[in-house]
């Protein structure tokens, strides 16, 4: 079996170093003019399929942006001015939350690369991560519009205010899933079999 990283001057120093830096650290374990990769030519081959993915996703999220604010779809699609205004506000949630999404990716996706924390397995989260973050930002305009979620002291009506709560939900769509879930309780109530494990 390939090994991901290569060890250097038969020691595995080095791998435990990468394995136990601490988040904060911006030196990522490595000594003054340490600049070779630790990583495998296999890994790196798969890294740089991912910066590819990862890159195509951001520019697609903007330009998909960019046909939200010029509500092409909206002008293609709309018969009434009210289905041209819905279909321009949830174009910017879902174009907005899709690259607050893939910035979250990438940050991610640099800081395990080079602390020595990518793995393979967390493949589909980060290739899914885009989507998952457009459908979360889609439903939290829909639930703000439906006066669910209080966040603001109105409900967003510019197109700047819609972009970055968009954003935002993309970017922190963990927050936004707990947010729902706890919206879930008020709405359908916890399940009995939460109820009894709480009482445990």
């Amino acid at each position: 079996m390939n090994k991901l990283i290569e060890k250097q001057n038969g020691s595995d120093k080095e791998l435990d170093t990468i394995k136990n830096i601490y988040d904060g650290d911006p030196t990522d374990g490595r000594k003054p003019f340490e600049w070779k990769s630790r990583w495998s030519p296999e890994a790196r081959k798969e890294m740089r399929f991912e910066s590819i993915y990862l890159f195509f996703i951001f520019f697609s999220s903007i330009f998909f942006l960019f046909v939200a604010w010029q509500n092409w779809l909206g002008i293609w699609l709309s018969h009434t001015p009210q289905e041209f205004y819905s279909i321009r506000k949830y174009s910017f949630y879902a174009s907005s939350g899709m690259l607050g999404g893939i910035v979250f990716g990438m940050k991610y996706f640099y800081r395990v690369v080079a602390r020595g924390h990518w793995h393979q397995d967390r493949r589909p989260w980060r290739l899914m991560l885009p989507f998952i973050a457009t459908a979360i930002s889609v439903i939290v305009g829909a639930m703000l519009n439906a006066g669910m979620m209080i966040v603001t002291a109105q409900v967003p009506i510019s197109a700047p205010s819609i972009i970055s709560i968009g954003f935002l939900a993309g970017y922190f769509a963990d927050e936004a899933v707990g947010k729902m879930y706890e919206i879930a309780n008020v709405i359908f109530g916890r399940s009995t079999a939460t109820k009894t494990e709480n009482e445990k």
